[in-house]
């Protein structure tokens, strides 16, 4: 049905006088290296991300199955997981209507799907660790708080922000080339910043163990929260960085596209598969990969 109507749109734009943004499938055409990193690079995310994120999904299913509640982590998880699940499954459609098909109506409805990935994704991060900064350092307000229906209300309004900016991408991908992408990850990396350095600083001054040890168990959390960190920043930071100076010194779009543009997705495209491995390791799901000297004991 949407392919349908973007085609017609799509015809109907010449003789209507609107100004469709069509996409130029050989605009990097003469600057084909940016392209190739993102490609491959994005496949990699693909075939690691995705399945990370279906195990998440059914180990997810099989404790609500088997009468267990989810915890408030556990439903940020679940909407993460979904949003980062749709993402990665278009990428092998989407790579073989960019490299082959040239379809416009498809890639506009891909252009449309990444809004999960650049909008989704840094929101519902920036939720969860804002409801984890409350459970570690606000401790009775957060169980006075812990219904989910706050959480469900949340969650409803970044998948509105999310669906709306995606329709926005879907009809008008050049947006993509100004800074209203990286709103989101100015957002998140704000609030991830601020909510993981107050965990982090009360997890280690909160009861120390002997000669002032941290629990063992409080320094995996501090570990799982600074590579939480670490991993944002990496997916979120250089974006902003490159479109804030890139943008004033690159008066082509179409440069601006294969140089950065187009390049700079993979790194928020990374933390959609290194994210779920986190996760899963957390779990203890990835001991099986483990070299026998590197296993959890």
């Amino acid at each position: 049905m949407l392919l349908q109507l973007l085609k017609h749109r799509s015809n109907s734009s010449g003789s209507s006088g609107l100004s469709l943004e069509v996409f130029d499938f050989h605009a990097c055409t003469q600057l084909e290296g940016g392209k190739h990193v993102w490609a491959l690079c994005t496949v990699v995310c693909f075939a690691v991300g995705f399945p990370a994120c279906v195990a998440i999904l059914w180990a997810m299913f099989k404790t609500r199955r088997g009468g267990s509640p989810f915890s408030p982590n556990d439903f940020f998880t679940l909407n993460l997981s979904a949003m980062d699940a749709v993402f990665l499954a278009f990428i092998p459609p989407g790579f073989l209507n960019y490299y082959m098909l040239y379809n416009e109506a498809f890639e506009a409805i891909w252009n449309g799907v990444y809004s999960l990935n650049t909008c989704g994704r840094p929101l519902l991060m920036a939720c969860a660790c804002a409801d984890c900064y409350l459970a570690v350092v606000h401790p009775i307000t957060y169980r006075q708080r812990k219904s989910q229906t706050l959480r469900a209300v949340l969650a409803g309004v970044v998948w509105t922000v999310t669906v709306a900016s995606g329709f926005v991408y879907t009809f008008f991908y050049k947006i993509f080339l100004t800074m209203f992408p990286m709103v989101p990850f100015a957002v998140a990396i704000v609030i991830i910043g601020v909510c993981d350095s107050f965990i982090i600083h009360t997890l280690i001054n909160s009861d120390p163990g002997k000669n002032n040890t941290i629990h063992p168990q409080k320094q995996r959390a501090v570990q799982t929260l600074i590579n939480s960190l670490v991993v944002a920043f990496i997916s979120y930071l250089p974006p902003i960085l490159l479109y804030t100076f890139g943008l004033p010194l690159i008066d082509d779009p179409n440069v601006f596209f294969c140089t950065i543009g187009l390049p700079v997705t993979v790194t928020s495209t990374l933390g959609s598969a290194v994210m779920p491995l986190l996760y899963l390791n957390n779990l203890g799901k990835l001991d099986r990969f483990r070299f026998g000297c590197c296993r959890k004991t």
